[in-house]
């Protein structure tokens, strides 16, 4: 017997609607937290400087049904652990009721400044956000950058409603540690501050991006939302989840946009001034094998493969972002009409009939700001929707290669006429070890090939 992980994004849903139930039958096995106290729609709590959290207007509709006040910030209790090059192994803490230590904690005032927010049942000290943290720092040449990893764990347990609301807070406090970053260095300004946010951490940036806006007058230089959670915040105002206008550029990644109730935890709509569907955004190469091969193939623990298991398109965004940091491979996203357009290789030149091409990725902005300067696109356009495909596992990125199949014309040919079937190739080095790829299929269903016609595949 195995379980497939087709039902593995079902069975996280499961284990969320349970860990969102007033009843403490089944919850407890699960997690000893009591259930989200039912709020009065009217009222509004406030946090003194953080501002106040009402629940009527957007955050209560028709698609967002379900809602709570954030807990205190004692109870939350974020914490801002910064990174480095010198203190890759002991890193400090910021403090907001300390402000005079920021100047002493070696963060370079010219450098980049990346805050790193997880996401629903994680913490600060999870491997990805240190993994990010260290191949970030390591990229920059100089050593002027400075990450900070945004552990707000003491709220993003269940229920998840409660953990959608603690992120209002945190939020705003996050964009007072960095209103004091910006006093404290004398910043000219926050285009060097950069906030990636995985799920839940995705629209928690675009809060702090909100609150620098309406507390202090100041915007953000870069928000990148690495899969932005669904559940209560599709389909809603734009004050509510992750919008382009949080920040000065707005980068997303959806890896798991399948409908909720088919095990998608990633929202679909568009959300920045760029959105990437790697795959099509969702059903990633990889992420379709029994949970007995995650145990097998991974050397951490049970947990970590379990974790896999369940969201592995979910993760699949941090995991490809993290490798466009420093991977050669480019990430080469494509504006397409569609993914199954851009699958039939309709699209595979850039710069070809309005067709734009962009790196997925940390690298994404800078060809961004490229394809502005050639006057090839304006910021109030249309944001550009961008496809590209990945390897099933690491390195995840891939060239893509659009190969033209013309079949025969000859009378034989023409006489014995089409055939129905499918195409794979295989690919093989110039290099000395002349290595094969896999076969590699073009197409998941039977297609008919007429003679004497030619078929483009991708």
């Amino acid at each position: 017997m195995y379980i497939s992980n087709s039902t593995g994004g079902l069975m996280l849903q499961t284990m969320l609607y349970l860990a969102n139930q007033t009843s403490r039958a089944a919850v407890n096995t699960l997690v000893d937290l009591p259930p989200a106290q039912k709020s009065d729609g009217n009222e509004v709590k406030c946090y003194g400087v953080y501002g106040c959290f009402p629940l009527n207007g957007p955050w209560t509709t028709e698609t967002r049904q379900i809602n709570v006040h954030p807990q205190k910030p004692s109870q939350i209790e974020p914490h801002y652990t910064l990174y480095t090059k010198p203190s890759m192994v002991k890193p400090k803490f910021l403090d907001l009721n300390d402000p005079e230590a920021v100047a002493q904690m070696g963060i370079n005032p010219a450098g980049k400044i990346f805050l790193v927010s997880h996401g629903y049942l994680e913490n600060g000290n999870i491997e990805w956000m240190k993994e990010l943290a260290k191949t970030l720092l390591q990229s920059e040449d100089e050593g002027n950058a400075a990450v900070i990893l945004i552990d707000w764990g003491g709220g993003s347990n269940p229920p998840y409603v409660q953990a959608v609301a603690n992120i209002r807070l945190v939020g705003a406090i996050t964009a007072h540690v960095i209103h004091m970053l910006y006093e404290e260095l004398q910043l000219r300004d926050l285009r060097n501050v950069h906030i990636i946010g995985h799920s839940l951490g995705s629209h928690l940036a675009g809060y702090a991006g909100y609150y620098l806006q309406q507390d202090f007058g100041l915007k953000l230089g870069r928000i990148t939302g690495l899969d932005p959670a669904a559940p209560l915040f599709s389909e809603t105002d734009h004050i509510v989840r992750l919008d382009r206008s949080d920040a000065e550029f707005v980068d997303a990644i959806h890896t798991d946009a399948n409908p909720f109730m088919k095990g998608g935890l990633g929202i679909y709509q568009r959300v920045g001034h760029v959105d990437f569907y790697p795959n099509g955004g969702s059903d990633n190469p990889g992420c379709d094998v029994r949970l007995q091969d995650y145990m097998r193939s991974r050397k951490s623990s049970v947990f970590l493969s379990m974790q896999e298991f369940l969201s592995c398109n979910h993760i699949r965004s941090y995991q490809y972002f993290t490798e466009s940091i420093e991977n050669k491979c480019p990430f080469m996203g494509i504006t397409c009409e569609s993914y199954e357009a851009f699958k039939e290789g309709l699209c595979s030149r850039c710069d070809e009939n309005g067709l734009l091409c962009m790196r997925m990725g940390l690298h994404s902005y800078t060809d961004y700001k490229e394809l502005q300067a050639v006057g090839e696109l304006r910021h109030n356009d249309k944001p550009p929707v961008l496809y590209l495909t990945t390897a099933d596992k690491k390195p995840f990125c891939r060239i893509h290669y659009k190969i033209t199949v013309r079949v025969s014309g000859h009378d034989e040919s023409t006489m014995h006429g089409g055939e129905i079937g499918t195409i794979s190739v295989r690919l093989h080095s110039k290099t000395r070890s002349k290595k094969l790829t896999d076969h590699i299929r073009f197409s998941e269903k039977a297609m008919y090939f007429e003679p004497a016609l030619s078929t483009a595949l991708w």
